[in-house]
């Protein structure tokens, strides 16, 4: 029985409430459908839906996006863009518009940033084989070296003559360029990004907190800037030359720190459709204007300056900048048509210091844009990753004037396009799954209260059941009702979910940590006696329904790539795998842990940061 109601301005409150009443009673042994809230405001309809075009399935998917995958040398001549789908390194002659070197790597590095010195060489991490690859751009040969467990963040510092890289294990390593000078290593924390110097002084940013964190100096020290606060992902930074000093207008002008990251909603999160992501004609057509749409949107801030939400740039893996002109390479919008990839929004509607509507130039190129830099005679360019090129802008910077190839064989997969694509909502799987792991937010829903998003990096056991308290019977129905109806997406038929399927199920699982101690030996006799009852298998968990403490029943998580993951169990309580023993948040339902002395479950917490 389909029912409509209308809300008049003027009618008495009797007259609308009583044909309900009378309607609720005369079809009391009906199903019953909850009545729609007449006074809550409608969801906006769905904005421009993704195309996928044909299947393609890879046996061996790309893996997902990280985006800032190209440098250029200070020349402005050449460019250095790593290729992670291929396990390339292409060293790029731009005046040319030709490649002139293309450096294989080992199957699945997965080269990532790229760090370009004064004297002829580029600095690639190789993220998941953990070396840094060191490039002489004039021959192509290349060396390889371990340099920590999961290479992020590289850089050039030029004033002393050495290679940063940050780790997301949370090493900062130095590689002196000299080597009478000895490798230095500090640890900051997990889950390190970008590294970057800004006037002199060193600074990391943290990816799924989005925090800034400064060196005073490499005495162990960092101080944490809370400019950040709010965010999460913060997905680039970079240092922006030649901008004016707030607190000095009349003085010179310095560098300054920005950073592109996810601006995530602070409202309750609902599970109607629309929930995580919905259209407007405000964003659809003016994407200039700030707006919450759903419970992500893209922040580019210049610290100490100002910020802007750009709401329609999804999925935003790279930021570039000349000193005047920001680029947002928005990397989930490559399948919509109707939206940029590429948003410019200059330096003085940075400095207004609130987030607001500023104009914009927009701008696209073929396939999906994955990373922008500034060349010689500040011209732009932007990398694509399928098809694989380098494209020279136009002036007004709105599509390609030159196009370089670099690859020609094709690693396009419908599971990957799919997943980092903008459903229709302004989000994609991607926004909250980042790098197909996930977000360290603990979302508050509406019915649910709080549940933390899972890592999908091989955590994934079986086709049933799906969520938190496994009421998603398979990922036919999870499609349906996160990605069409919640994310505002397209139909997607069962052939497309069966390339998804197979697409998340072949995420890798993130580099191990490597032991420094005997404590993880210990803790895993430990594991052994008190939990593999539970957490067992590939994906250490046998997927069954438990209630640990957290007072409803959930699906048992796996323990694959913990060491990452922070916070921990479903709601988040815990900050660390330490607070997951506390009795506030493990609960003495979470195992047969109760009895552990300090010391067993420090071993207990070093080995299961090694899984």
């Amino acid at each position: 029985m389909k029912r409509v109601i209308s809300r008049q301005i003027g009618v008495p409150l009797a007259a609308f409430l009583l044909p309900l009443i009378g309607m609720a009673c005369s079809t009391a042994k009906e199903e019953r459908v909850p009545f729609p809230d007449p006074f809550a405001p409608a969801t906006p309809p769905p904005g421009p839906q993704p195309d996928f075009g044909g299947i393609v399935e890879q046996e061996d998917p790309p893996p997902p996006i990280s985006g800032g995958t190209l440098g250029v040398d200070p020349t402005g001549k050449l460019a250095v863009a790593s290729d992670p789908d291929r396990d390339k390194i292409y060293v790029v002659d731009l005046p040319a518009r030709a490649v002139r070197h293309t450096i294989d790597l080992p199957k699945h590095s997965e080269p990532g940033r790229v760090a370009i010195d004064d004297s002829g060489h580029a600095y690639v991490a190789l993220r998941n084989s953990g070396e840094l690859a060191t490039i002489d751009l004039t021959t192509g040969k290349t060396d390889r070296n371990l340099v920590c467990t999961a290479p992020r963040g590289v850089t050039f510092d030029k004033a002393n003559k050495s290679v940063l890289v940050a780790c997301a294990g949370g090493e900062l390593v130095t590689i002196p360029l000299e080597t009478t000078t000895a490798v230095k290593r500090v640890t900051i924390g997990r889950d390190l990004r970008d590294v970057i110097i800004v006037n002199g002084r060193v600074q990391v940013t943290k990816f799924r907190e989005a925090q800034l964190v400064e060196l005073r100096t490499f005495d162990g020290r960092p101080q944490t800037d809370p400019s950040l606060g709010g965010a999460n992902l913060a997905w680039r930074a970079v240092a922006a030359p030649n901008t004016p000093n707030p607190k000095d207008p009349e003085g010179s002008d310095q560098e300054a720190t920005a950073v592109v990251s996810q601006d995530p909603s602070q409202e309750p999160v609902r599970i109607e459709p629309g929930g995580y992501g919905s259209s407007s004609s405000k964003i659809v057509h003016d994407s200039t204007c700030a707006g919450q749409v759903g419970i992500v949107s893209t922040r580019l801030e210049l610290i100490g300056h100002g910020s802007v939400r750009i709401p329609a740039a999804v999925l935003p893996v790279d930021l570039a900048t000349n000193g005047n002109e920001f680029v947002v390479v928005a990397a989930g919008n490559a399948f919509t048509k109707e939206l940029p990839q590429l948003f410019i929004v200059h330096a003085n509607h940075l400095q207004k210091g609130r987030i607001e509507c500023v104009p914009m130039i927009h701008g696209n190129v073929p396939g999906q844009a994955i990373a922008a830099a500034f060349a010689e005679h500040d011209s732009l360019i932007v990398q694509s990753r399928e098809p694989a090129a380098i494209h020279i802008m136009t002036e007004d910077r709105r599509r390609p004037w030159k196009t370089i190839t670099l690859a020609t064989d094709s690693r396009r997969d419908t599971g990957h396009d799919i997943f980092h694509s903008n459903a229709g909502g302004f989000i994609a799987c991607a926004s909250c799954h980042a790098e197909g792991g996930d977000d360290a937010k603990a979302w508050n829903f509406v019915d649910l209260g709080p549940r933390r998003t899972p890592s999908l990096r091989a955590t994934l056991i079986d086709d049933t059941p799906f969520h938190w308290d496994g009421e998603m019977k398979d990922l036919r129905m999870l499609v349906d009702k996160v990605f069409i109806e919640r994310m505002s997406g397209p139909n997607i038929d069962d052939a497309q979910v069966k390339v998804l399927k197979h697409y998340m199920f072949k995420l890798p699982a993130p580099p191990k940590l490597r032991p420094e101690s005997e404590a993880p030996a210990r803790g895993r006799e430990l594991f052994t006696q008190r939990c593999v009852s539970c957490h067992s298998g590939p994906a250490l968990t046998n997927g069954k329904m438990v209630d640990v403490g957290t007072g409803f029943v959930a699906k048992v998580p796996s323990l694959v790539g913990l060491a990452y993951r922070a916070p921990y169990i479903h709601t988040g309580c815990a900050q660390t795998l330490l607070g997951r023993f506390d009795p506030v948040c493990g609960g003495e339902m979470h195992g047969d842990t109760k009895d552990l002395k300090p010391d067993q479950i420090a071993d207990l917490v070093q080995y299961l940061e090694t899984l």
